[in-house]
Parts: structure tokens; sequence; C-alpha cells
């Protein structure tokens, strides 16, 4: 159903269309009319010499049958060439125009000849059908974009938030471990427990199949990382101790990291299985083969501050 909105729209276009059409047009046409009077005159000065107009001067009337003929001529080639004036006389003494008419000079050396001109400005009328089509065409394609945006935001409306999971941040400035959700909640970890933590994740992202129990000697690479992160420690200004051993009192170690993360994931339960050195269940054998790796971690899930 058309609207009062899109009918205003529609001829608010049409109108600034048609001003535009009729300006241009109205220059064209007069620039063709100006460019045609010019050429007929040079046309005419150059037959000048042989045309039998009245003369005053040596008693001479003119031949008008000859002028008659020679401006049927000129008018002929004129309407061939579809030009919009027409060369209604030639004189030697002075014509006077009317509405519709123009009047020119011709300058010469001895005598002025006059020529008269009807021309027609007027505009044609089937092809004021131009800015009609223009004012359609912009008026349909202004309609096909507000629809398009229109139906965009409602697109955008109606699409589900999705809600970005925390992530774990470790922050070496403050040696304080929190989620990116919530800043507020901080909770602080020792030297030891947190340089073996960053360790942990790291090796665990490089080797997502590890398996590591209290029984075994820690790997090379996981000391070394262990390493790396003491030092960084220490040129943070945290500690001026000798490296820890590591490989000593692992259990109260991981001990420490899990309270710190009980204390931390208390609200999000369900980010432990990420975060989480899982601990031993059972005793005996069973307990001795656990592995305490973070086996669903990656590099993505936690952001180190000051690394």
């Amino acid at each position: 159903m058309i609207t009062l909105k899109q009918v205003s729209v529609f001829t608010l276009y049409l109108i600034i269309f048609l001003i535009i059409f009729n300006l241009s047009n109205k220059h064209t046409i007069n620039d063709n009319i100006l460019r045609d009077m010019q050429s007929v005159k040079l046309r005419v000065a150059i037959d000048r010499s042989r045309l039998s107009l009245e003369d005053p001067t040596l008693n001479y009337s003119g031949d008008e049958e000859a002028l008659s003929e020679y401006l049927m001529s000129l008018n002929g080639i004129l309407a061939e060439q579809q030009s919009r004036i027409r060369l209604t006389a030639i004189s030697s003494k002075a014509l006077y125009a009317k509405e519709g008419e123009v009047v020119d000079v011709l300058t010469g050396t001895t005598h002025e000849t006059y020529l008269m001109f009807k021309a027609d400005d007027n505009h044609k009328l089937p092809f004021y059908i131009v800015p009609f089509i223009f004012a359609l065409l912009n008026f349909v394609l202004l309609n096909s974009i507000t629809r398009r945006r229109i139906t965009s935001l409602k697109t955008k409306n109606i699409a589900p938030v999705i809600e970005e999971k925390p992530i774990l941040q470790i922050d070496l400035y403050s040696k304080a471990l929190h989620l990116s959700n919530d800043k507020g909640v901080k909770v602080q970890l020792a030297n030891k427990p947190m340089c073996f933590y960053l360790a942990l994740i790291e090796y665990c992202e490089a080797n997502p199949d590890a398996s590591l129990n209290q029984n075994k000697e820690l790997p090379d690479e996981l000391l070394e990382l262990a390493d790396k992160y003491f030092h960084r420690l220490i040129s943070l200004g945290h500690t001026i101790r000798k490296r820890p051993n590591f490989s000593n009192s692992l259990e109260k170690t991981l001990s420490e990291i899990r309270a710190a993360l009980d204390e931390l994931l208390a609200n999000t339960p369900d980010l432990k299985a990420k975060y989480y050195p899982p601990k031993a269940h059972g005793e005996g054998s069973r307990s001795k083969l656990h592995s305490y790796a973070l086996s669903n971690i990656t590099l993505e899930d936690v952001d180190i501050i000051g690394k």
C-alpha cells in the first residue's frame, strides 16, 4: 500500500529532477540556437556579395524573388539539420523583431545587413519522461535501501546475544589470578606455585597428550619453563631468593594452586575442568598413576599479563 510519505518523497524527487532537466534543457536549446545563428551569419556573410539586396545609394530596389529563393534554400538546409531557427528576412534596412523573433546585424566595411530569425525555444514534451524515469528510479532505490536497513536492524535485534566465556588472567606484576569478566575478585599466589602453574599451562598446551604424576620426575621442559617464570618474577622485583626446587613438595605446590582456583572459581565451577589440575581419586596404585596435567587448556584460554 502506497503511503502519503512515499508519495511526498516521489513528488520531491520529481520536482528536483524536473528543475534540473528544465534548466539543462534550456541551456542546451539556447546554445544550439546561438550556434546555428552564428553558422547562418557566416553563410550570409560569404554570400553577401551575390545577394540581390536593396541598395538606396545606387537606387537599386533588389530582386525579391531571388532573395526569397535564397531564404528557402537556406531554410531547407536548416530543416534537414533539424535546427530550431529559420531565417525569415535579409535586408539592408533596419529590421525590428516581434515576439519569437531575433534580429542580428552583419556589419561590413561599407554597409550593414540585417538578419531576422525565428527561433523555437520550446521544450519538447515527450522528453519530460526522462526526469520522471530518474525520479522513479531514485524512489525505488531509496525504498530498497530503506527496506534492507530495516531488515538488517531487525536481524541484529533478533540475533541472540552470545555471552563470551571468561578466561583466566594471571598478572605477574601483582602475582594475582582473576577472571577477565570480574577483575574485582583477585587471588594471590606465592612465587613457587605461581611459576609452576604458569609452566604447567604452557607445557600442557604444547603437549596435550602429556601424562604427569607425582611418582615420576618432572619433564626437563616443564622445569625450564618454571625457571623462566621465576626469573621473570626476579626481574619484576618480587623476590631475590634462589630458584626453588620445583620437584620437591610437588603435592603441596599443587594443593596451593588448587586452593587458589577453588576460591577464584567458586561462582564458575564449570571452568574448573579447564584450569584445575585434577586431583587423584582412590588410593594405592590407581592414585600413583594419576595425571595432574591440564588436558583441555590452550594459550587462548589464559592471558598472562607481564610475561
